[in-house]
């Protein structure tokens, strides 16, 4: 059986002392047919030496510098190394994590065999290296899902997330549902993965293969320690409810309400002018926390599950 090609679309920025173990760990894969694009946001370190090398050492790694016309940012060199790319399967991966030796070679075949859109895995997370990794065990979430909504549906329900580099992708359905959104500073990944799932007709999960995500790096892009990066997730998440809402007609999912209680704990004291701002959105979250109705609420959901 002729094995399909793989395109893996990493961004990087100044990632000199980390994007060797990342491309490390595309080489060493069991599967061999894929291309690696590694698109650099203009780096100002040995970033682009480190990437040169690995050019030289294998052809099937493919190095571009972001456009000037592009705006800066991860998201921008993902699309632009989507557009590059000529794969059946999209893997993206972020320039400082890691994925198992047979991610692309369990993943692809399961996909294959059952003619799948996307498929997704066992997770951990990592400091400096896998010897201190933690690999999620027995999570709610590894389980096949005829729908975004039955998978959407756990995640409200338990909690918990999948890291992007988790899915393997098929190039038909990102293209369905449209490329990284490129103003977003937060949640890109779970804004466009979210559009990509509910575009899929199927979810496929498997158990042998393992995305590793690195944290404590320093720079982690998904803290929430401006008011800029608060108002951009909160932005990101009314647009998940717009989705939710247009595509499977589900307005304030379980989901949605999880991120929303999340994100009113993280913003009410530090930038309360943006739960102003954002009334109707978090109309429940601020019902429920004014002192006199917050106490009748209790006592009434008190009542409720007693019956």
């Amino acid at each position: 059986m002729k094995t399909p090609l793989i395109s893996i679309i990493i961004p990087v920025y100044n990632r000199a002392h980390l994007i060797k173990e990342t491309l490390d760990s595309v080489l060493t894969q069991a599967y061999t047919n894929w291309e690696c694009i590694v698109v650099d946001d203009r780096s100002t370190d040995n970033t682009s030496k480190v990437l040169a090398e690995f050019c030289n050492k294998d052809s099937r790694f493919k190095f571009y510098h972001r456009p000037d016309d592009r705006p800066k940012g991860a998201n921008a060199c993902r699309n632009f190394g989507f557009e590059l790319c000529k794969g059946k399967y999209i893997q993206f991966i972020d320039s400082d994590d890691l994925i198992s030796k047979n991610k692309l070679e369990d993943q692809v075949l399961l996909l294959a065999q059952n003619n799948g859109d996307i498929a997704t895995c066992k997770w951990g997370r990592f400091e400096k290296n896998l010897n201190d990794a933690v690999v999620k065990e027995n999570q709610h979430y590894y389980n096949n899902y005829n729908s975004a909504k039955s998978l959407f549906d756990s995640f409200g329900k338990h909690g918990g997330y999948f890291p992007s580099h988790v899915y393997l992708t098929k190039r038909e359905v990102i293209i369905e549902a449209g490329f990284w959104n490129e103003d977003l500073i937060i949640n890109q990944d779970g804004e466009f993965f979210c559009r990509v799932l509910l575009n899929c007709s199927s979810i496929m999960y498997e158990p042998k293969a393992v995305a590793y995500y690195r944290f404590n790096n320093g720079d982690n892009t998904s803290t929430f320690d401006s008011y800029a990066k608060n108002k951009a997730a909160i932005e990101s998440w009314k647009m998940i409810n717009s989705y939710l809402v247009n595509r499977i007609a589900e307005d304030d999912s379980l989901f949605v309400k999880r991120a929303k209680e999340q994100m009113y704990i993280k913003t009410k004291f530090k930038y309360p002018e943006l739960i102003d701002e954002n009334r109707l959105f978090f109309n429940r979250q601020i019902w429920r926390n004014l002192p006199v109705i917050a106490f009748y609420y209790n006592i009434l959901s008190k009542i409720k599950s007693k019956f």
